[in-house]
């Protein structure tokens, strides 16, 4: 359910990433996430089939990352109302951090976590 559903969720996500309000640093914001939330979910997916749960977990807390950005910039635009900014010079940064620091975190995570030899499978 989970594969599917975001799969469906990026292909919209990405859609609305071409029409989002912003410019074309939102644009791109948002539809590499799309890319990204898609791809590592068929990674994630791709090896659980082939049996590799250590490569799935990584890929899945990938995936993990990319869904909470929707958390993430439900946290991000109220603060950045409380702080001053407008909206208009916030929301395209928002639209990069409201993933981007969440992936990185989560790679980190996988990179310190996960045994040296998984790395290199």
């Amino acid at each position: 359910m989970y594969v599917v559903a975001v799969i469906v969720s990026a292909v919209a996500g990405f859609a609305l990433a071409l029409d989002s309000f912003g410019g074309l640093v939102t644009h791109f914001g948002f539809g590499l996430m799309a890319v990204c939330w898609f791809g590592t979910t068929c990674n994630a997916y791709r090896h659980i089939r082939r049996g590799d749960t250590v490569a799935h977990r990584a890929w899945m807390l990938r995936s993990y990352a990319l869904t909470l950005a929707a958390v993430t910039l439900r946290l991000y635009l109220p603060l950045s109302q409380v702080a001053g900014i407008e909206f208009s010079a916030a929301y395209p940064a928002i639209s990069w951090l409201c993933w981007v620091p969440n992936i990185l975190v989560v790679e980190w995570f996988v990179l310190t976590r996960t045994p040296r030899q998984a790395l290199i499978n």
